[in-house]
């Protein structure tokens, strides 16, 4: 599965999405959100976050987790 995350400007009330050379799929879901938070995000987490969705399964609870992702970037 291949997923694209990017931030379009919105015009006559519609979203133009351009699709990366190569791309063979011929459907795609897709979901809208406001990037009103966009400022506040971590690129450091975002990749930890990565990094977890491609891991196998841990033994560690999802409150462990993010308690030590909490502690190694010092956040609240």
């Amino acid at each position: 599965m291949e997923s694209i995350h990017k931030v379009v400007k919105v015009v006559n009330n519609q979203v133009i999405i351009d699709l990366p050379p190569g791309f063979a799929d011929r459907e795609v879901e897709v979901i809208l959100k406001s990037p009103k938070h966009k400022d506040t995000r971590i690129p450091e987490l975002e990749k930890e976050i990565d990094i977890g969705i491609k891991s196998p399964v841990s033994p560690r609870s999802h409150s462990e987790i993010f308690d030590s992702l909490r502690e190694k970037y010092d956040f609240c």
